[in-house]
């Protein structure tokens, strides 16, 4: 028989421990390539909301992306590659397109490794270059874990996320309703 899904504290304490190990990860990963702003993906990729899996599990989604040069594709594409190797992963990569077309896009992707259930790199042949990462599925409700995590805040409803994050940034998890550090600039803080 398997342990209950953790409830209140334990459930944050948990999905806190999940969150920063995950986004450090992704952090380090980005750090190799860019520790200039990354640009955030809508607010659903933000990669703080918890996402449902199945009945009483949640994940983490994240998107970023930024603009580098397009001519050191395939270098970006080896550190992505050897980043992941030195991690014990064992990456794919996949070419989309032909050399002479404008949308070649080079793909590195892992799979079902670590704490991820997908983690993508796509390096387009302009530069542009994303990253998308899944987590695995954890214990626990994602409605109450985004409550404790918001505390009823609705993202979508004016309470978004700056547009864009250095991965050399602090890490935090969970939001102070007002707190200045989730809310763009100059805008003011949303009254609680």
């Amino acid at each position: 028989m398997s342990e209950p899904a953790p409830s209140g504290q334990a459930l944050f304490d948990d999905a806190e421990a999940n969150y920063l190990r995950y986004r450090g990860f992704v952090n380090d990963l980005q750090s190799t390539l860019s520790t200039d702003g990354w640009t955030i993906g809508q607010i659903g990729v933000y990669g703080m909301q918890p996402v449902e899996c199945d009945a009483h599990q949640y994940r983490f989604d994240l998107n970023r992306s930024i603009a580098l040069d397009g001519t050191q594709r395939e270098e970006y594409a080896d550190t992505v590659e050897s980043f992941f190797t030195d991690h014990d992963m064992s990456p794919r990569r996949s070419v989309l397109g032909g050399d002479d077309q404008e949308g070649q896009l080079i793909q590195v992707t892992v799979r079902d490794q670590g704490d991820f259930s997908l983690l993508l790199v796509e390096i387009r042949r302009d530069g542009q270059l994303r990253i998308a990462a899944e987590t695995t599925c954890w214990p626990g409700d994602r409605d109450e874990l985004s409550r404790l995590i918001f505390h009823g805040e609705r993202l979508g409803e004016g309470y978004l996320p700056i547009d864009t994050e250095s991965p050399t940034d602090p890490l935090f998890f969970g939001i102070t309703p007002g707190d200045p550090q989730f809310v763009r600039e100059p805008s003011p803080a949303p009254t609680p």
